[in-house]
């Protein structure tokens, strides 16, 4: 049925090399799509690296970052925001154990946005120890003028609004639900930022029983038990990353995956052209993606690729079954690489739609040739 391919093919074999970068993710989602075609065998995983560059090692694959571009859409404002450990005085980003990276592994973000994909910004500045400025564990403590301890406590002077009541804080506490009427004129105090004005504020020592307006604000490295002056402390600035174009849906960016689609067909004897029209039997006309014939037996196939931030659901599978079953070809593929949601596999199955599911086109494409290739197979292989 099918002509096998010569050895001249785009999609022989070749030996592993080390990937750089994110190369082929830019192009599928900055629209560059010409720049660089897919190995058909290229292994994108961290463990096929060969190491010449170390800040390479860090670089997740392809495979990876798709699915941490796809993790990223789930997000409040699709931004992945940093977490300090202060125990540990370490900056993380939880998102990247999601894709199986280290959570500190921040040049595979930075590599992101090198790539016009995600925008970096300042998420919040720390101080941290002059010292050791590594270490982001720090914190603020309060000491008394007088006799420097750190057993100080803050006062308020409360005044009810209505009646001009007027009451230290350790006296009454207006914010206690339980306290919720005042002293004076009985009445409830129902919402203490409105019936209640603070005209003062001071601290007290506990030891030495001593009142001030303003305590001796020292920051603490706690990894190193030390104090340092705010003055002397450095600003170590932390930074969000946050999915540009984050309205544009990837499912535009296919034309990288359709060029070499297209060659694979061809290299199997089909007739293969792209974003067709074809008339059904109802006479409704029908735009395909990839329509392949084959040259020997006339045998025909649709491939549709589609992608969608929340998973291919039914909407997506009746985008392929309509034509499907108007065209009737021999086969028909949906190529994604979303996640799949829950009975689109099933309707798959039953309408005999073949999908095809991975986190890279690199993995889709060789999936499509292995299956062309049984398909090949199961008709003798014979012209």
């Amino acid at each position: 049925m099918f002509r096998k391919k010569n050895n001249n093919s785009n999609f022989e074999s070749k030996p592993p090399h080390k990937i750089g970068g994110f190369d082929n993710l830019s192009s599928i989602f900055k629209g560059n799509l010409n720049e660089r075609k897919i190995d058909t065998n290229e292994e994108l995983s961290v463990n096929n690296y060969v190491s010449i560059d170390e800040s390479d090692a860090l670089k997740p694959s392809t495979s990876k970052a798709v699915k941490l571009i796809q993790e990223v859409q789930k997000l409040k404002d699709r931004t992945i925001i940093p977490f300090v450990d202060y125990n540990e005085g370490k900056l993380f980003y939880p998102i990247l154990s999601k894709i199986g990276e280290v959570q500190d592994n921040i040049v595979c973000l930075d590599d992101l946005v090198s790539d016009g994909i995600l925008e970096k910004k300042i998420y919040e500045k720390l101080i941290v120890c002059p010292i050791h400025p590594d270490t982001h564990s720090s914190s603020v403590r309060l000491y008394c003028p007088k006799c420097h301890s750190m057993n100080v406590e803050k006062l308020n002077l409360f005044e009810h609004k209505i009646c001009g009541y007027i009451t230290e804080s350790t006296n009454f506490d207006f914010t206690d639900p339980e306290n919720s009427r005042c002293p004076s004129c009985k009445k409830p105090i129902k919402v203490f930022e409105k019936e209640i004005r603070i005209p003062a504020m001071w601290y007290q020592c506990i030891d030495c029983v001593e009142k001030f307006d303003n305590a001796v604000i020292k920051l603490h490295c706690r990894k190193y038990e030390h104090d340092f002056d705010t003055n002397s402390g450095q600003f170590v600035p932390t930074y969000c990353y946050k999915l540009k174009n984050s309205e544009t849906s990837i499912n535009s960016d296919t034309n990288q995956i359709k060029d070499d689609l297209l060659k694979l067909l061809q290299g199997f004897n089909f007739d293969a052209k792209l974003n067709i029209s074809i008339k059904g039997k109802s006479n409704n006309v029908h735009e395909i993606p990839i329509y392949g014939k084959s040259n020997i037996t006339n045998e025909s196939i649709l491939i549709f690729i589609k992608n969608h931030p929340d998973g291919i659901n039914q909407s997506d599978m009746n985008y392929v079954l309509v034509p499907k079953l108007d065209i009737n070809p021999e086969k028909t593929l949906l190529l994604t690489i979303s996640g799949i949601n829950e009975g689109v596999e099933n309707l798959a199955n039953h309408y005999g739609i073949h999908l095809i599911s991975e986190s890279d086109f690199s993995q889709i494409i060789t999936r499509v040739e292995k299956f062309v290739s049984e398909w090949y197979s199961e008709n003798g292989g014979k012209k």
